[in-house]
C-alpha cells in the first residue's frame, strides 16, 4: 500500500471514530469548607468548538470508598465497565455536562478516610449539603451551563444516592430532577454535635417540583429498604419512578437514568403553588424563604402548606409525628411575595396552646414579611384586603384507632379560618387523584367561621381505599366560602392492613428481659419506665415486645387512643448486620396518669425479623389493659445549657410535675436552681415539658447534674444526668 493511500485510510478511520467526552479533574477553593476541593467534569465532545452552546448539568455523587476520580470496580465513569454503559459514553452522545464532586472527609490532616460525606457518624465540620450551592456557583461561573433549576439535576450511587436525594430535597429551588442508584435509605446527618436520624421514606413532601427516580437491584443488599420507601413514595409522589434490574449493588442502566434527566430538562416541572419542606439544619433557605432557630437538639424544622396566604410551622424531634420542640424560637422570613410598604393582616394561631394573635405587619422594602414563632404547631395566615384564609387544622379517624386499608374509613376534619374576616357558607369537598380511592361521602358544609376560629365539622368523610396493601392515601381538601375564597389543602392519611391479633407478647415497663439488639445480638435489656411487673399502669412508659426464638423484639406502635402519648421512640441500629445504615424503630408510649382502670388500649404493632437482604415485616394488633394507679416518678430525658446561666431539662410524666430542682456539683461548689414550666423566670413555653432554671453566678468549671422532681401523684425521683456541664459554654 502506498503511503498516500495509508494516509487516506487513516484519515477516514479518524473521521468515523466515535467522538469521546472530555474528562477533566479540577479543583477550586471552597469558602464553605475553608480548603481546596476536587471535582471531575465530563464535557461533550463539541464543547470547545460549539462556543455559543450552553448545557444542562447533572451532579453525580459517588459511593463509599470512592473519590471524584475513582470508581468501584467495575467503573461507571468510562471504559468497558457495565459493557460501556458509563457516564463518559452518555456525555459523548448527549448535550450535557456531568460533574462528580468529591465526598472525601478526612477527620485529621492527611487521613486516608474511605467513609465519605460526614454522615453516620457525623464527625467533622464539613456539611456537604451546605457546600452544594457553592459548587453549583463555581461550575456555572466556570463552564457554559444553563444556570437554572430546570436544567440542573443530581444523581448518585449508594451513599451518593442518599446524598442525591438529600441534597435535591434540601434545595428543590436549585434542582429540577434527582436520581438514586441503590442509595442507602437512612443516615445520621446534620450539624456536628446534634445530628438527626434522616429517613428518605418520610421526606417525600420535600420534592414538590422535582422528578425523581430510584434504581433497584434484584440482588442488591439494600433492596428491602427501597421497596419500603416506594410503598410511600409511589402514592405521594406523582412524578416518582423506579426500575429494578437483575443486578447487585451498582449503577446498571446508567444511560437510562441519565436519559431520565434529559427528559426532565425538556419537560421541567414548575415551582409548586403550594409547597412543604422539612430540614435538619436550624438555619436554611428554600424557595426564597429564610428560616432560622436557636435549636441545639436533633430535630426537624417543618414548613407545610406554604403559599402567599400563609403556612404552618413546627419543630419536631422526628418525622412525621415526633414530639414537638416548642421551646425553640423560630424566625421565618417569607419569600418576596408582597408589595413593599403595604400593610397586611396577620393571624397567628398556636394550635397546641389554643392562642390566637392578630396584628398588622408592613412588608419590608424587598416585599417580605417576618414572623417570630415558637416550635409548636403554628398556623400563620396573611391577607391584605380582609379576606378569610381557610385551612385544615387537623383530622382524626372516627370510630377506630387507625384507618384500615381496604375497609370503609370515617374521617372528621377540623377547619380553621386564619384570615382577617369571617367566612360563611363554607363548602368542603374531598377528592383523591388515585382511582382506587372510592369517595362515598366527600362533601361537607359549615355555616361560618370567624377569624382565628377552628371547628370540627360534625359530618364525616366516608371513603374506601380499594387496596388492602396500601400504606398511605393522599387526599385533596377543597375549601370555598360564599364570597368565592378558595383554598386547597393536601392530606396524607396513614393506612394499616387488616392485621390479626397478636397474643405472644410482653408489656415491658422497666424490667429486664432478653431482647434482640442490632438485629441479631441477644442482651438482657430494660426498656420503658415503671414498676417492672409486666402490667400497664397509669403513668408508666411501656413498650410491646414480641417473642422471636429465645428472645423478644421490641416493636413500633401506632394508636390514636387519648390515654397514650407516642412521642418518644428509640432506634435499634442494624448497620453492623446488613451494612445499610438503617434502623428498626421502637415506640415508648407514655400512659396518662388519668387513664381509667380497665381501659383497653389498642396498638397496631409493627416489627421486623432480620433475614438479609429480604427482612420479614411482621404486623398485628394487641390490646393492653390498664390496671392500678400511677406509682411512676417523673423521667428526666435530657438537659442542656442555653446561654451563660440558663438550664433547660425535659421531664416526662403521665400527669403534672408538681416541683423540680436542679443541683450542679463541681467539687465543693454546689449550685441549685428551681425549675419551672410556667412560662416565667426564663421558661419560654408554659406546659411543654421543658423545665427551665436560672443558675446563680456559675463559676467556670465542669459540673455534674442531678435533677429532683415530684409529680402530682406524690411520686418522686432524684436522677443523675449523664455527662458533665461546662461553664462557660465552649465556643
Amino acid at each position: 500500500m502506498k503511503r498516500s493511500e495509508w494516509l487516506l485510510l487513516a484519515v477516514a478511520a479518524c473521521a468515523w471514530a466515535a467522538p469521546e467526552a472530555r474528562i477533566l479533574d479540577l479543583n477550586h477553593y471552597s469558602y464553605v469548607f475553608g480548603e481546596e476541593r476536587n471535582f471531575r467534569v465530563f464535557l461533550p465532545p463539541d464543547y470547545d468548538q460549539a462556543t455559543g452552546k450552553r448545557y444542562p448539568v447533572i451532579y453525580f455523587f459517588h459511593g463509599f470508598s470512592e473519590r471524584f476520580n475513582r470508581s468501584a470496580a467495575p467503573g461507571y465513569d468510562s471504559g468497558e465497565g457495565y459493557g460501556g454503559d458509563t457516564i463518559a459514553a452518555f456525555v459523548a452522545r448527549n448535550d450535557v455536562i456531568v460533574v462528580r464532586w468529591d465526598g472525601f472527609n478526612p477527620r485529621t490532616p492527611g487521613e486516608n478516610y474511605v467513609r465519605p460525606y460526614n454522615i453516620s457518624p457525623v464527625e467533622t465540620y464539613r456539611q456537604f449539603p451546605l457546600y452544594f450551592p457553592e459548587l453549583v456557583s463555581h461550575i456555572d461561573a466556570s463552564f457554559r451551563t444553563i444556570a437554572d433549576r430546570e436544567h440542573r439535576a443530581t444523581a448518585g450511587l449508594s451513599m451518593g444516592g442518599f446524598m442525591s436525594f438529600w441534597v435535591s430535597g434540601k434545595y428543590p429551588h436549585l434542582v429540577g430532577s434527582a436520581s438514586n442508584f441503590m442509595g442507602s435509605s437512612e443516615f445520621y446527618v446534620g450539624p456536628n454535635g446534634f445530628p438527626s436520624e434522616y429517613r428518605h421514606t418520610e421526606m417525600y413532601r420535600n420534592y414538590e417540583g422535582l422528578r425523581t427516580r430510584i434504581v433497584l437491584g434484584a440482588k442488591d443488599f439494600i433492596r428491602w429498604y427501597h421497596r419500603r420507601m416506594n410503598a410511600i413514595w409511589d402514592f405521594t409522589r406523582p412524578f416518582h419512578e423506579h426500575e429494578e434490574f437483575d443486578w447487585e449493588h451498582g449503577t446498571p442502566g446508567m444511560a437510562k437514568t441519565l436519559a431520565f434527566h434529559m427528559n426532565a430538562f425538556r419537560a421541567p416541572l414548575p415551582k409548586p403553588a403550594l409547597w412543604h419542606h422539612a430540614d435538619v439544619y436550624p438555619t436554611f433557605e428554600v424557595w426564597g424563604w429564610s428560616v432560622a432557630s436557636d435549636r441545639r437538639r436533633p430535630g426537624f424544622t417543618v414548613l407545610e402548606n406554604v403559599s402567599g396566604s400563609g403556612f404552618r410551622s413546627s419543630v419536631r424531634e422526628w418525622l412525621p409525628d415526633g414530639g414537638l420542640i416548642p421551646s425553640v424560637t423560630l424566625q421565618v422570613a417569607t419569600g418576596v411575595l408582597y408589595r413593599p410598604g403595604a400593610a397586611y393582616q396577620v393571624t397567628d394561631v398556636n394550635l397546641d396552646a389554643g392562642e390566637v394573635r392578630r396584628f398588622r405587619q408592613t412588608a419590608d422594602a424587598s416585599g417580605r414579611l417576618h414572623f417570630t414563632l415558637s416550635g409548636a404547631r403554628h398556623e400563620a395566615g396573611v391577607s391584605e384586603a380582609g379576606q378569610p384564609v381557610l385551612t385544615v387544622a387537623g383530622w382524626q379517624v372516627a370510630g377506630a384507632p387507625w384507618a384500615v386499608a381496604g375497609k370503609p374509613m370515617r374521617l372528621k376534619l377540623s377547619i380553621l379560618n386564619k384570615g382577617a374576616r369571617a367566612a360563611s357558607a363554607i363548602s368542603v369537598k374531598i377528592v383523591s387523584p388515585n382511582p382506587q380511592v372510592v369517595m362515598k361521602q366527600g362533601k361537607l358544609t359549615l355555616a361560618s367561621l370567624g377569624p382565628g376560629q377552628r371547628f370540627t365539622v360534625p359530618q364525616e368523610v366516608l371513603l374506601v381505599v380499594q387496596d388492602p396493601q396500601r400504606e398511605i392515601v393522599q387526599l385533596q381538601v377543597r375549601l370555598r366560602d360564599a364570597q368565592g375564597a378558595y383554598f386547597e389543602v393536601p392530606l396524607e392519611i396513614p393506612l394499616f392492613p387488616d392485621a390479626p391479633p397478636l397474643t405472644d407478647f410482653r408489656v415491658v415497663d422497666g424490667a429486664k428481659l432478653p431482647l434482640w439488639e442490632r438485629a441479631v445480638q441477644r442482651a438482657e435489656t430494660a426498656l420503658g419506665g415503671g414498676n417492672g411487673d409486666g402490667m400497664a399502669n397509669p403513668g408508666e412508659t411501656i413498650t410491646i415486645a414480641l417473642a422471636d426464638g429465645d428472645a423478644f423484639r421490641a416493636a413500633e406502635l401506632f394508636t390514636s387512643d387519648a390515654c397514650v402519648d407516642l412521642r418518644q421512640r428509640l432506634s435499634d441500629h442494624w448497620s453492623a448486620y446488613d451494612h445499610v445504615g438503617a434502623t428498626a424503630k421502637i415506640s415508648l408510649p407514655l400512659i396518662s396518669s388519668a387513664c381509667p382502670e380497665g381501659h383497653a388500649i389498642p396498638f397496631f404493632v409493627r416489627y421486623q425479623i432480620p433475614n438479609k437482604p429480604d427482612h420479614l415485616l411482621k404486623e398485628g394488633v394487641v390490646r393492653v389493659r390498664v390496671t392500678g394507679r400511677d406509682r411512676t416518678p417523673p423521667q428526666v430525658l435530657w438537659a442542656q445549657l442555653s446561654g451563660w446561666n440558663r438550664l433547660e431539662i425535659e421531664i416526662r410524666d403521665g400527669g403534672r410535675v408538681r416541683s423540680a430542682t436542679a443541683t450542679l456539683r463541681n467539687g465543693a461548689t454546689v449550685l441549685k436552681a428551681a425549675l419551672n414550666d410556667d412560662g416565667f423566670d426564663g421558661d419560654t413555653i408554659a406546659g411543654d415539658g421543658i423545665f427551665t432554671g436560672m443558675l446563680p453566678n456559675p463559676a467556670p468549671g465542669r459540673y455534674k447534674l442531678t435533677v429532683s422532681a415530684q409529680d402530682e401523684s406524690g411520686n418522686a425521683t432524684e436522677t443523675p444526668v449523664e455527662g458533665e456541664f461546662e461553664f462557660p459554654l465552649p465556643r
